[in-house]
């Protein structure tokens, strides 16, 4: 399989480490480029939200590249995070081998399922996917909620550390890993960590913010549906993308040309 990962302006590189004598793995990125294509992508399709659910979004798409990034690279992630209060869900999803991560949030038509869920599928090809479900407190932050899985799902432990605004550092444990140092670890350590411990960079990987919902990509997935079932009696209808909310005109004439291409 080729590996589609080269570095560009908006992509973020995401360094992994050995943290060597504790037996843990150190992933660390800055998102600046990602949050900024992601706020680029709201303005383009008129996509508003509060700056509390926007948070969590942001959040959501930076732990899953740095969950990614300690993953082996054919494994493709996607996260649903269903909140009870206020009732929405958040769904992020990610692939290393084409180096991308989306999400959006979801606050319509929404069933109270009355827990707040943390819902993941893992698919890594011609494996048959794999899926777990985990419930967390109201309260917890997005990356608490990430912790949480690892504790429960992946049975050992991980942690997520602020070393700036839009930078993150996330340390997951290792066969033997010296859990005792890992469940010490703050902010403040993590900001000198290069310096206390001794770290062996094992590789780097590359994630931008990008779906790929091209018109082409709809039309092709519309292929077995008629017209008259998309359309109606409409010219044309906006079919709105499930992983990042952007909004595409599918018209009649469009339909016309698919047939005829085929």
């Amino acid at each position: 399989m080729e590996i589609n990962n080269a570095q560009d302006e908006s992509s973020v590189e995401v360094r992994c480490y050995f943290v060597r004598h504790r037996n843990a793995l150190a992933v660390r990125g800055n998102f600046g480029p990602v949050y900024m294509d992601h706020y680029l992508h709201l303005m383009q399709h008129q996509i508003s939200t509060s700056p509390d659910k926007d948070q969590k979004l942001k959040d959501a798409l930076a732990g899953i590249a740095l969950h990614l990034a300690s993953r082996p690279w054919d494994e493709v992630s996607a996260w649903t995070i269903h909140f009870c209060e206020p009732l929405m869900n958040l769904f992020v999803t990610g692939n290393s081998n084409e180096g991308n991560i989306i999400g959006r949030l979801f606050t319509e038509g929404i069933r109270d399922d009355k827990t707040n869920l943390f819902i993941t599928q893992i698919n890594n090809f011609p494996k048959e996917p794999r899926r777990s479900a985990i419930d967390f407190k109201p309260s917890a932050s997005i990356f608490q909620i990430i912790q949480e899985y690892y504790k429960q799902s992946e049975q050992r432990t991980a942690r997520f550390f602020n070393y700036s605004e839009e930078e993150f550092v996330f340390i997951s444990a290792q066969p033997e890993c010296d859990e005792d140092w890992l469940l010490s670890l703050n902010d403040a350590a993590i900001r000198s960590l290069d310096k206390d411990e001794e770290l062996s960079l094992l590789e780097k990987r590359y994630y931008s913010y990008k779906c790929g919902c091209t018109k082409e990509r709809i039309i092709n997935a519309l292929a077995t549906t008629s017209k008259d079932e998309v359309l109606g009696d409409k010219e044309s209808v906006n079919i709105e993308c499930p992983r990042c909310a952007a909004i595409t005109v599918i018209s009649s004439k469009d339909f016309d040309q698919m047939k005829d291409e085929v």
